[in-house]
């Protein structure tokens, strides 16, 4: 790596262009989607608490739908400083709150805990993956239900055709270069961020900071039986963005726990 680039812990330069990287994300409709699986599963739903919620957008287009009462957490406090400040702007009542999904510390339980955008991917170990459940069920009321979505091998193979070598400015400050491979034998999928950050006259590139992003992808099966190990049962298993049941060609898998 070149000396002038500065490798940082993930989202600390990152949270500040996150919302303009994920700008093609149609969180509207991943919202329609999330509340049309807690409708189904859990009707009388009040309380909800996101985990891994990043800059918070999911959160607040949640709140828009004005019948839930949403706590939000992330591990990021770059990411959760974003989050308020965007829930400032529009008065939001969303607390958002850094907190790690392996160490929740709650005085409250919720009707619904939901966790979006492959986050659990970012979990490399199986074991942390039965103590993020074990965690989730301490939290949840009694009936309450457990939404998470992951990636599958296909996805990965899909995606590095058009996330290798992305490059986008992002305004006169700040412009970034994605790198994206997969390792299909370890099933290990690494996004490599280059982050330049401009003069004001966004030209010279005054720094280049570094972020790796490395994912462990997961088939359904593997899934499933580590969720077998839990006190959770699997009440669906969708595929993508549908109330359909997840198949061989899934890209994304949501999983609705109990």
């Amino acid at each position: 790596m070149d000396d002038n680039v500065k490798l940082l812990e993930n989202y600390s330069v990152l949270a500040e262009i996150y919302d303009d990287v994920m700008s093609d994300v149609d969180y509207e409709t991943w919202t329609d989607y999330i509340d049309e699986i807690i409708l189904t599963h859990n009707p009388e739903t009040h309380d909800v608490l996101e985990l891994a919620c990043g800059t918070g957008t999911m959160a607040l287009s949640l709140e828009e739908l004005d019948c839930y009462n949403i706590t939000a957490t992330d591990a990021s406090s770059h990411m959760i400083r974003i989050a308020r400040q965007k829930g400032d702007e529009v008065e939001s009542a969303v607390h958002f709150q850094t907190m790690n999904f392996l160490n929740l510390n709650f005085d409250r339980k919720f009707d619904v805990v939901f966790m979006v955008f492959d986050s659990i991917n970012y979990l490399h170990n199986p074991s942390d993956i039965i103590d993020l459940h074990n965690e989730v069920k301490q939290v949840l009321k009694p009936g309450g239900i457990f939404i998470y979505d992951f990636t599958t091998p296909r996805n990965s193979r899909k995606a590095i055709r058009f996330l290798n070598n992305e490059q986008k400015k992002i305004n006169e400050f700040y412009r970034y270069r994605r790198n994206s491979s997969y390792n299909p034998k370890k099933r290990i999928h690494t996004n490599q961020f280059y982050i330049e950050k401009t003069d004001q006259s966004g030209g010279s590139v005054v720094e280049t900071y570094h972020e790796e992003h490395q994912q462990k992808i997961y088939t359904l099966s593997e899934i499933e039986t580590l969720v077998s190990k839990t006190d959770f049962k699997i009440l669906e298993r969708y595929d993508g963005f549908e109330l359909k049941p997840a198949h061989s060609k899934s890209l994304r898998i949501t999983m609705v726990l109990q």
